[in-house]
């Protein structure tokens, strides 16, 4: 009883102290934890001092202060030297007034959104290479090199002639294990096919919209081209308003001086007079707007001057297209952008079978070359000896694995569901866009059709306000007329011009957005052609 009770005794210390030891060892898990945590949030709150301080304190940026000399805050920066300015401006001659093909030349070799959109088509391009480089097999050269100690236990011997005591057998040595590996996946269930086609759908669509962009260039360039020469036509015409205004001043002096006029009539005069320069203001601000929006259009620097062909006299299209189902069927079939999201959808569909793909094995072909040098030494200290050993092995092998995947927590399977989903969405993406394409070439159209149609109308309103206009003009100066009929005469032959001007203009526009629509402004001579 009293073994037994010391045993129990013995085995109740014991207990008490592993679960010391237990508790100790989680006691320090603690601490380490709480260290840890503490050097993290150390480290969050060190990188705060890279944003400012508050809601309302400005950044500083090195040589900008942050205050006023009024202590306001200031949220101005410093200038980036370092940063390049890539603002084009094209060697231009003077003397030449460009027409609107050669405006397009200039604006196609300037305008930054053509070469970032060559740029995107050739990483598009790389992109199929990197998927075909998956049929090819993997060489790698590897080296490993260090040095190594280890020690084993012993045993003594314990025999009728001779007794060692147990003892440490230590090798010590340098090693060095050059390789050749190979990794060739042979086969995966058209893992890669659907990768591959996936890439060259993507490298398709990146190719049309790189055609795209330049018939979007030559779009806006023209549309700003016909902007500007409407806007320099209503400056023309604000400048001739002026000088009526001023013709009917001359006159009613005139009449002042005889005594037929009354200093009304003067007083009416002057401020027809002075309305006219202030829509000659107006004017000359417009055309100076669409001449910018024209260097914008082109892609070139908003300080150089350059001269512009007017298109004022450009004949305009005599009939717009008759079937107009045809033509939007046959244009969705050619547009970059639909083109472009029809190869996406098409990338997406292989999407899909590359997803499908993960649920089946996979064979592959695995080797390597191998040979080991070693130069040990190894000593055994219950004799005191050392012996040193060389080696030198050469070591290859060959397999052929195949991969099963059984469980993996669903990942597959969400996967392949997303992959369907963008795929449908990809699918309805484009169907949007295609109704999109023909609701603009139907608004094309319309516009067209209704821009001619307002052009021979404002073009017989012009030549009738003219003729008034002429006769108001010829009875007042005749004493006949009444400044009242001048004035009438004028404001009507002054909106019959600008009408004339703006439907000739959205004329010009309209037939550039049906080509653009259509997709037939593909080049600088098919913009000539509007």
């Amino acid at each position: 009883m009293g073994l037994v009770g010391r045993g129990a005794r013995r085995a109740g210390w014991g207990n008490l102290l592993s679960g010391g030891s237990l508790m100790a060892a989680g006691l320090r898990g603690a601490l380490a934890a709480a260290l840890g945590a503490t050097l993290l949030a150390g480290c969050t709150s060190s990188a705060m001092k890279f944003a400012p301080a508050s809601a309302q304190t400005p950044f500083q940026t090195p040589g900008h202060q942050t205050q006023t000399a009024g202590g306001a805050p200031d949220f101005g920066l410093a200038q980036d030297a370092a940063m390049p300015i890539a603002i084009a401006t094209p060697q231009l001659d003077a003397k030449h007034t460009y027409t609107l093909p050669e405006l397009i030349d200039i604006a196609q070799l300037s305008n930054p959104v053509t070469r970032a959109s060559w740029e995107r088509a050739r990483q598009a391009a790389i992109a199929v290479g990197v998927t075909e480089a998956a049929y090819l097999p993997v060489l790698s050269a590897n080296v490993l090199a260090g040095v190594q100690q280890t020690s084993t236990t012993a045993p003594g011997i314990d025999g009728p002639l001779i007794t060692v005591p147990p003892g440490t057998l230590t090798t010590t040595g340098a090693q060095v294990l050059p390789s050749l590996a190979v990794q060739w996946l042979l086969f995966d269930f058209g893992g890669r096919d659907a990768a591959n086609a996936a890439a060259k759908d993507l490298s398709y669509a990146a190719n049309v919209t790189f055609n795209g962009a330049h018939q979007k260039l030559i779009f806006d360039v023209s549309s700003a081209f016909f902007s500007l020469s409407s806007a320099r036509v209503q400056l023309s015409i604000a400048r001739e308003t002026l000088a009526n205004t001023q013709t009917v001043l001359s006159a009613a002096e005139a009449r002042l001086k005889t005594g037929v006029a009354t200093t009304i009539e003067v007083a009416q005069a002057k401020q027809q007079v002075a309305q006219a320069q202030f829509g000659l203001t107006q004017s000359q601000g417009h055309e100076r707007s669409a001449y910018l929006a024209l260097l914008q259009a082109m892609g070139v620097s908003p300080t150089i001057t350059i001269r512009v062909q007017d298109a004022s006299g450009r004949r305009l299209p005599r009939a717009v297209p008759q079937d107009l189902n045809r033509l939007i069927e046959a244009s969705l079939q050619r547009r970059p952008d639909v083109q472009a999201a029809f190869a996406k959808y098409r990338a997406d569909q292989s999407g899909i079978a590359a997803a499908r793909a993960e649920f089946l094995p996979k064979v592959a072909l695995t080797g390597s070359v191998n040979r080991l040098a070693a130069s040990l030494d190894v000593e055994d200290s219950r004799f005191g000896q050392l012996a040193h050993l060389q080696s030198n092995q050469p070591n290859a092998n060959l397999l052929v694995g195949i991969s099963i995947p059984i469980f993996d927590g669903g990942l597959r399977d969400a996967r392949l569901q997303a992959a369907m989903a963008q795929a449908a969405a990809s699918e309805q993406d484009l169907a949007a866009l295609q109704n999109a394409a023909a609701q603009q070439i139907v608004v094309g159209y319309d516009l067209l059709r209704t821009s001619l149609a307002g052009y021979a109308a404002a073009t017989e309103l012009t030549n009738a306000a003219q003729t008034t206009y002429d006769a108001a003009l010829d009875y007042y100066k005749n004493g006949l007329g009444t400044l009242a009929d001048v004035s009438i005469a004028q404001t009507g032959l002054l909106q019959a011009r600008l009408s004339k001007a703006t439907a000739h203009s959205d004329s010009l526009i309209a037939a550039a957005t049906i080509a653009f629509a259509t997709g037939t402004l593909t080049n600088r001579m098919s913009s000539g052609a509007l």
